[in-house]
């Protein structure tokens, strides 16, 4: 917002030429309420200041790492990769309209430094603040648990109710505990999606779409009342692949009887019969966890092995502490750098913030990147479903460009990275891939909603005069045959040039490509069989790909970030964390209802031209 340099007007008192004494008592009462909220405004800043400069300079409480204590690994809210930039001041005024978010990286961080570090003895798994984590996220951090188990330490995991991704993270613990009211439910994966074809019918509300793949899936809630057999063949493959992998996961993390699991995973309501109903004791004799106990005999265990503290408490260091404290402990001189960026969202056109990729952001932050001599080679880490072609062009453009300047180009595939998103990845030096993150989904569609229909029923109609047909197309007087032969070439040609893209990124004939394209989604590691990906592995495996192609035998990580404004800073220090979830009984609504108004708002290439995956968003249990 632009500022004048003048007091906005509401804030003070308007110049009359009345005298006081024949002013209303009504008008004399706003002026003197206008003066008590600046004088409050401006108070409640003051008293902001002064805490900030307590926080920075009155001295903090010393963190100490307990020797031979527990690093206690408790996530909040959401795992993400990278925190959502919110006005902290709102998050402050309204504390349960967003939901807490953990970098995943900071979870992963924490295990490999604490791997290594003599001061810990074990990890204790917290996970009873941690709303949504997806199936790659998920995966990551069970790795991180088991290379920690590995360098020789334990892992405790303490849960009240597990969900299918706390259960494939809490899986790989020595001792698995639940509450004794608990439960452990695994209902496996689904595609689910609302349809609105009889609706726009019923509203008259005309739905213009163009669109090449046959698989391209995002536009059939528009113009079907059901799946279509092509997206039901790829959903059903997905979900069927996903839920493999993770049932071959907890089966070898806990050395499982595979037909009980089975048993288990899919006839719940039969097994539960078993125990009366008793969820917990359930999972016990099912042996996907080790024993019952309440917090306080839990917390007891874990004293046992690590000792106690002050206040009844056993010795331990929280996440974020220990992160506070750890610093680098492998920090190298070199000076040659990895840069490494982040970018997590819808792809939009512009400048925008907050839960999106915008390309005019982005593509700074590449350039700042190619125009640092320090930084030898680029890792781009995207977690997006898709969504402006035209967008995704200008960075994946601007990534070439860094190509060019002899840096090269690593991607490094999140949860999601489909349809532009696989755009921008497509022409890239390597691409990695989690094995079951959601890629390819390469087709192109355009969406186009008129209303004359609408307009008629109420009695209005257009008319006028023009020079074209094009000029008598619009969203209120309908799309002609013209325009949307027009509309069609523009999908056919953009679909062409993607195609043609992913053929030259990944050496490939257009022919082969088309095989695997058509609007198709994939796992990761269908995608690596296929040849739509180089590798599977997280961000790590691509940085160290990316310093072998730039030929580095000694790097640090440079991670490449948006600055924040003076403003921003200042509250976060103030404000700190993130604001508390939401009630559980509304979260999903309001989930669903904060996707579908992002939807829309993102919904803003300027040629009208999507690469967006329809089945990017799995529930129970995430991507």
């Amino acid at each position: 917002m632009a500022m004048t340099g003048r007091e906005p007007s509401w804030t003070r008192p308007t110049e009359m030429s009345t005298p006081m004494s024949d002013r209303s008592l009504w008008t004399r009462m706003n002026e003197r309420l206008a003066r008590f909220r600046l004088f409050f405004g401006n108070l409640v800043f003051i008293v902001m200041l002064i805490l900030v400069a307590v926080i920075l300079f009155g001295g903090r409480e010393r963190i100490d790492v307990p020797d031979g204590g527990a690093l206690v690994i408790d996530p909040q809210g959401s795992l993400v990769e990278r925190r959502t930039i919110v006005d902290p001041f709102r998050e402050w005024l309204t504390p349960g309209a967003t939901l807490a978010e953990t970098e995943v990286g900071a979870v992963l961080e924490a295990l490999q430094k604490a791997a290594q570090d003599d001061r810990i003895a074990l990890a204790v798994l917290d996970l009873d603040d941690l709303q949504f984590a997806s199936t790659a996220h998920a995966e990551a951090v069970a790795e991180a648990l088991k290379a920690f188990r590995a360098a020789g330490k334990e892992v405790i995991a303490y849960g009240t109710f597990y969900d299918q991704p706390h259960y494939l993270m809490a899986s790989t613990a020595d001792a698995v505990y639940l509450h004794p009211f608990g439960q452990l439910i695994l209902p496996g994966y689904q595609v689910q999606t609302l349809y609105f074809k009889d609706l726009f019918d019923k509203l008259k509300i005309k739905i213009n779409i163009f669109r090449v793949g046959r698989y391209k899936e995002f536009v059939e809630p528009f113009d079907r009342m059901d799946m279509s057999e092509a997206a039901r063949e790829a959903n059903r493959q997905m979900v069927d692949t996903l839920w493999a992998r993770y049932a071959d996961l907890i089966i070898a993390n806990r050395d499982l009887d595979p037909e009980r699991f089975r048993r288990y995973a899919q006839q719940f309501d039969e097994a539960l019969a078993e125990t009366d109903g008793d969820m917990a004791r359930l999972a016990v004799e099912y042996q996907l966890v080790d024993e019952l106990l309440t917090p306080d005999e839990a917390r007891v265990r874990v004293a046992d092995k690590v000792g106690y503290a002050e206040h009844g408490k056993f010795r331990q260091i929280s996440m974020a502490d220990y992160l506070t404290v750890a610093g680098d402990r492998d920090e190298q001189s070199a000076a040659r750098r990895v840069g490494v960026i982040t970018a997590e969202g819808t792809i939009v056109a512009g400048d925008a913030q907050g839960g999106v990729i915008a390309a005019d952001r982005l593509i700074k932050l590449i350039r700042r990147a190619r125009e640092d001599d320090s930084v030898a080679t680029l890792v781009l880490r995207l977690n997006t479903p898709g969504g402006s072609a035209f967008a995704s062009e200008l960075i994946r453009q601007e990534l070439e460009l860094t190509q060019l300047a002899g840096k090269p180009v690593v991607v490094s595939m999140g949860p999601v990275t489909a349809s532009g998103g696989y755009w921008i990845a497509s022409t890239a030096d390597a691409i990695f891939a989690e094995p079951t993150s959601i890629t390819g989904s390469i087709g192109v569609f355009g969406i186009v909603p008129s209303f004359e229909d609408s307009l008629a029923a109420i009695g209005v109609a257009n008319d006028g005069v023009n020079t074209s047909e094009l000029a008598t197309s619009s969203p209120l007087t309908g799309i002609n045959e013209a325009t949307a032969r027009v509309l069609q070439a523009s999908v056919e040609h953009t679909y062409e040039r993607f195609v043609n893209l992913v053929a030259r990124g990944r050496d490939l004939s257009p022919e082969e490509v088309e095989q695997v394209a058509q609007g198709r989604i994939w796992v990761g590691s269908r995608a690596l069989e296929l040849g739509l990906v180089d590798a599977l592995g997280g961000s790590d495996d691509a940085v160290a790909r990316a310093a072998e192609l730039a030929q580095l035998d000694e790097y640090r990580i440079k991670r490449i970030e948006p600055p924040l404004s003076p403003r921003e800073l200042l509250l976060r220090e103030l404000l700190g964390g993130a604001a508390a979830p939401p009630a559980a009984t509304i979260r999903p609504l309001i989930g669903a209802l904060h996707r579908a108004s992002a939807l829309l708002e993102t919904l803003d290439d300027p040629r009208n031209l999507y690469a967006l995956c329809g089945s990017c968003a799995l529930e129970s249990g995430g991507w």
